[in-house]
């Protein structure tokens, strides 16, 4: 190959030290203006650190600027930051100067600082959010009735760009329809070749012409050059820009799929008439061609695939959705090992890292156009519709995202400008903005007139509360679809059962987990439907309701449900992902405390059969479960939602005090019969008549009579100590000022066995270079007491120390890498 000099970008993280005031202020724009008692933070960040249950967080003004000297080397360049996003309207200024207004909380925005910069003198960003209610920006939904938070801040990265003159465009900030940035498609795709169609925009910021060529490089994992092509010399008029399209033929590629997410690298290299190199870019993408059809369901690389999903919202506890990169990879992970190989991105796009972890894990996603139930006519939908555009220009190439959710949730007709016309609109601009037949947009057929005319690729399915199911087939009847959400609304809205914390004991976690199974049977039924995802993956904040809406298979601090395990176990047992938990597994969900009765013991496992052993002795060998489906039995549930309510009317049954929510998890359904599973991947196992003897319960799975898999439960003693664990899931904690894991103390008997009763107030302290956000002390639930521990920005050795009336201490030690 032949070599270059490299004059080339670089990319800087500009996420240290910034000055932030909470509320607003005069004059904070200015260059001069002294910040000094202005508190210094690091990206990503929120604005407050809000309660555990939250609805109404912080609502008003607050103020960025960060300081830096420009490097003498940078002269000449082209200087650019880029706000991956920011809450929700921003106004920007360099050096006093304004640069732009920017209306939206989940997509980036960039700024030219190139002649706004001074060399030998301190150059100043500062940054002015506002992230009050507003009808012109989507949402648009007023926070008091809206079913999300979005919290607010510089809440993702900021990046300093500095790059030669001549140049490939970022995709958003260059604004070309299907255009901008770098475009790669595919097709003719096989195990035994594919071809790769490289769009490549360039810019000539230049006074004067340049000569400009594009070499364009795929590597594969090791870094080996599997495939190459140059582009002729071309000339570009100063001030101009030209497109080069390449192809790229490979023999035999590795291809994108869940069960393999096999990643090239796309690297592309600007040459000049110097022969000089004077861009560098590296993107990573997946080889893979998708379908939908009613006739084959979803097909990637030419293979049906039924797609298992939830829905993920991008919230954590205490600091809202200012989440590090690393922290993005570990839920990807959790969902992951969960058993999904979907999520929906619920309601809006989110972090640039959480796609890059599914892409690196294989969890295919769809992204929405932000919204929930709010369509008005103006600024909204024009905002709306560039939102459509500039989320398919940042994530297009992504091998992850598989749908492009074009329909704003739940907006039905009877919302004010939720009309066919421009729901079909919405349509269009998808196809125009990725032409070709891997677009796929997907939205609510619900509350459409006509949703024919509409005309989404993979149209979700209507609810039919009579009946509890979801139909397509009298609406749509040539086309499949596609179950968005399900496993809550359908049990009860507000009250549903399916809300149920992680410490509401066994049987409700059985509910729980039986609502999730029974509605999961029944979509894998209907003919037309492609998959589904479940509502939700994690707990999560809401502006509508005090409390976190608790259906997620793992709380709002990650830590699994029985739910959880139901999932997993729908994943395929010969299916072994390098460096997370896949496989064969088994799951009792049971805690094994005294009972006067012979229990019902529900195994999950994906292996053929599973043998359950009290204190060593076999009580039954058994294969999955294969009764009868079942109507699911009387419901007697709390508040409905009614989704046609104005916002006023919707809210009003909200008194502000969680007290008055009501204990709705008492239904009088038959759990685990045995049924409800025959369209599963995997049934359950259920045994009955276990005889309750103290000590230990344990199953082992087997696959063709082999022992694959095996879990234990054991009677709880007295708790006696603590123990901390701290979830990493696969990325060590790092000194960057944001990053953070949680750290869990659990309370443990003299065996090591977690007492699920135990509910100790336990106080956690810290030595080095980490800090603990949230409450502490902080009350166990289900024997595990949670902290969000956050790094410093220096690295070191770190001493986790927890402390509870009546227990043994515990201390851990971890360290943060730079």
């Amino acid at each position: 190959m032949m070599q270059y000099s490299n004059l080339s970008r670089s990319t800087l993280n500009f996420n240290k030290d910034w000055k932030f005031l909470l509320g607003d202020t005069m004059g904070a724009e200015m260059r001069h203006t002294p910040d000094d008692e202005w508190e210094c933070v690091y990206l990503p960040h929120t604005p407050q650190i809000e309660p555990l249950h939250i609805d109404l967080h912080y609502q008003g003004f607050c103020w960025y600027r960060k300081r830096f000297l420009a490097d003498e080397t940078w002269k000449g360049k082209k200087i650019f930051i880029e706000f991956e996003a920011a809450m929700h309207e921003a106004h920007v200024w360099m050096n006093g100067e304004s640069k732009l207004v920017h209306k939206g909380g989940y997509l980036p925005f960039m700024i030219d600082i190139s002649e706004d910069i001074e060399f030998g003198a301190e150059n100043v960003i500062a940054i002015r959010l506002d992230n009050r209610n507003n009808g012109s920006i989507p949402p648009g939904k007023p926070l008091e009735s809206l079913d999300f938070s979005y919290f607010g801040g510089l809440y993702r990265n900021v990046k300093l760009h500095i790059m030669e003159k001549l140049h490939v465009t970022d995709a958003v900030y260059a604004g070309k329809q299907a255009g901008g940035g770098i475009f790669v498609k595919y097709s003719n795709v096989s195990k035994a070749s594919a071809t790769l169609e490289v769009q490549t925009h360039v810019l000539n910021d230049h006074d004067q012409v340049k000569d400009v060529k594009v070499v364009s490089t795929i590597l594969d994992k090791q870094g080996t050059i599997v495939g190459t092509t140059e582009s002729m010399m071309e000339s570009v008029q100063a001030g101009e820009d030209i497109t080069f399209t390449q192809m790229i033929a490979l023999t035999d590629p590795q291809l994108w799929h869940p069960d393999h997410p096999y990643l090239y690298t796309l690297l592309t290299e600007i040459i000049d008439g110097e022969s000089r190199k004077v861009d560098e870019l590296r993107t990573r993408i997946g080889i893979r061609t998708i379908s939908f059809t009613k006739a084959n369901g979803f097909m990637i690389n030419g293979e049906r695939l039924v797609i298992r999903g939830t829905n993920r919202h991008q919230q954590y506890p205490y600091i809202g959705n200012a989440a590090s990169n690393n922290a993005q990879y570990r839920d990807a992970v959790k969902l992951k090992e969960g058993g999904f190989n979907f999520v929906r991105l619920g309601h809006y796009p989110q972090s640039p890292a959480f796609l890059d972890a599914c892409d690196e894990l294989g969890l295919m996603t769809v992204e929405p156009v932000p919204g929930w139930q709010y369509c008005a006519l103006g600024e909204f939908q024009e905002i709306a519709k560039q939102n459509i555009r500039d989320m398919i220009r940042r994530d297009r190439n992504h091998p992850c995202m598989i749908m492009w959710e074009v329909s704003l949730n739940e907006t039905y007709n009877k919302r004010g400008g939720a009309t066919d016309e421009f729901f079909h609109e919405c349509h269009l601009i998808a196809h125009e903005e990725y032409p070709g037949d891997q677009m796929n947009t997907s939205g609510d057929t619900i509350g459409r007139e006509n949703p024919a005319y509409v005309n989404f690729d993979v149209p979700y399915t209507i609810w039919e509360d009579s009946t509890m199911s979801r139909p397509l087939e009298d609406v749509l009847p040539d086309k499949a679809g596609f179950d968005r959400e399900y496993g809550d609304y359908e049990f009860g809205g507000h009250e549903s059962t399916s809300r149920v914390p992680r410490g509401a004991g066994e049987k409700k976690l059985l509910l729980q987990a039986w609502n999730y199974q029974w509605s999961l049977n029944r979509n894998r039924s209907n003919r037309w439907s492609l998959g589904d995802a479940s509502w939700v993956g994690i707990d999560h904040n809401r502006g509508c309701y005090p409390w976190v809406a608790e259906c997620g298979a793992l709380d709002t601090f990650r830590l699994p449900k029985y739910v959880y395990y139901f999932f997993q176990s729908q994943r395929k047992p010969d299916v072994i992902h390098e460096q997370i938990d896949s496989g064969p597994m088994a799951f009792i969900a049971n805690e094994w405390t005294e009972r006067v009765s012979p229990a019902k013991i529900v195994v999950y496992s994906n292996c053929d059969e599973v043998e359950l052993f009290v204190n060593g002795k076999s009580v039954g060998l058994q294969k999955p479960d294969q009764g009868p489906d079942t109507e699911y039995g009387e419901r007697i549930t709390g508040y409905e939602v009614d989704y046609w309510l104005t916002d006023e009317e919707q809210h009003k049954w909200k008194e502000g005090t969680m007290e008055s929510r009501t204990d709705a998890g008492s239904l009088m359904v038959s759990t685990y019969d045995g049924g409800n599973c025959r369209n599963l991947d995997r049934a359950p196992f259920t045994f009955e008549g276990v005889v309750y003897e103290p000590g230990e319960l344990k199953a082992i799975g087997r696959i063709a009579g082999v022992d694959k898999a095996e879990f234990n439960v054991r009677t709880p003693l007295e708790p006696e100590r603590l123990s901390i664990r701290i979830d990493k899931s696969g990325r060590e904690l790092v000194a960057d000022g944001s990053d953070f894991v949680f750290a869990y103390a659990e309370i443990q008997d003299a065996n090591g066995t977690v007492v699920v009763s135990a509910n100790h107030e336990v106080t956690f302290e810290v030595e080095g270079p980490a800090v603990i956000v949230g409450e502490n002390p902080i009350q166990a639930e289900a024997g595990i007491a949670t902290v969000l521990l956050k790094s410093r920005s220096i690295p070191g050795k770190v001493n986790v120390t927890c402390h509870a009336r009546g227990l043994k201490s515990a201390t851990h030690k971890l360290t943060i890498t730079s």
